[in-house]
């Protein structure tokens, strides 16, 4: 969105004006009908426009960079054809994060900002008390070389740390998945299991229960020992889930704060530093804007 636009919208009407006066003043005596006519509307529709966007603070509905938006547009929940996402009262969505088509959500699940949940090729579960991080990206495929279903099972107590992809995998309960970790289609990780952070998990490849694996490719590094199967597993779930309470908390079910703008909004139309316009009246005006020029183009060729 570009600013200034009414300033270089009213240049251009006023240099149509000034065309349609030349106009008419060309066609002389022996032209003065239907022509004649249509070029007095014209001038008279332009200083209408000109009186519109030279007002003293300018047209109220104008193009703004995204930054200076009332509201804020995103949606965290969209469907895609006729499937819609599916959540439990408690499950925290992030604002900015975003869940669409066939997602199943369960119970405590928290999903941080700009993660992105995509079940537009088939379906994602969610495990109960599992976390998704910032940024991380689950979707799904329409097949995968083991023949499964390509369906994104993930279980119950898992972690997803930021900027993780997952792809038409399953990852059973109790698994932590580092940061910026690949797992392709296909690709299974057994129950109380960790991911290192930068892994990519090949496709089709199976992670075995109570192991840590890592690398490009991810390998076998160790079993896991008991602190880390008893504690780091589930401490880590448990953490983000009290964080993402928090920001619960934080939030009301409906929203109220369009309320507070609406309050703004009125308090500037009362200072006349924010004017009210009819839309409908403002397309009708743009419709005819774009016949004068589309006359104006003829007129001229």
């Amino acid at each position: 969105m570009l600013k200034n636009s009414g300033g270089r919208l009213a240049a251009l009407l006023k240099k149509q004006a000034s065309h349609g006066a030349a106009w008419a003043t060309a066609a002389g005596p022996q032209q003065q009908g239907p022509l004649a006519a249509s070029s007095h509307g014209q001038q008279q529709q332009a200083q209408r426009w000109l009186n519109f966007y030279e007002a003293p603070n300018g047209p109220a509905v104008k193009l703004q960079d995204i930054e200076e938006e009332w509201y804020v547009r995103q949606r965290p929940k969209l469907s895609l054809l006729d499937k819609s996402p599916w959540c439990q009262p408690d499950t925290w969505i992030a604002p900015n994060a975003v869940v669409a088509g066939d997602v199943d959500i369960y119970d405590q699940v928290a999903i941080f900002y700009g993660a992105v949940l995509r079940g537009d090729l088939n379906k994602i579960r969610i495990g109960g008390s599992s976390v998704v991080l910032d940024r991380a990206v689950i979707h799904t495929a329409r097949a995968v070389p083991t023949g499964l279903n390509p369906a994104t099972l993930i279980g119950d107590h898992v972690t997803i740390e930021p900027h993780a992809v997952l792809r038409a995998c399953r990852v059973e309960p109790h698994v932590l998945i580092g940061a910026r970790s690949v797992v392709c289609e296909g690709a299974i990780i057994e129950h109380e299991s960790i991911l290192a952070p930068l892994s990519v998990l090949p496709p089709a490849r199976r992670i075995p229960s109570g192991e840590l694996w890592a690398g490009n490719p991810a390998r076998f590094v160790r079993k896991l020992t008991a602190h880390e199967r008893d504690r780091v597993i589930p401490e880590a779930a448990v953490h983000y889930l009290a964080v993402a309470q928090r920001l619960m908390r934080e939030e009301l079910p409906q929203g109220t704060g369009w309320r507070d703008v609406e309050a703004y909004r009125e308090k500037l139309v009362l200072n006349k530093e924010y004017e009210w316009v009819n839309f409908r009246e403002q397309k009708y005006l743009m419709r005819l804007q774009h016949e004068a020029a589309l006359l104006d183009k003829i007129m001229h060729h």
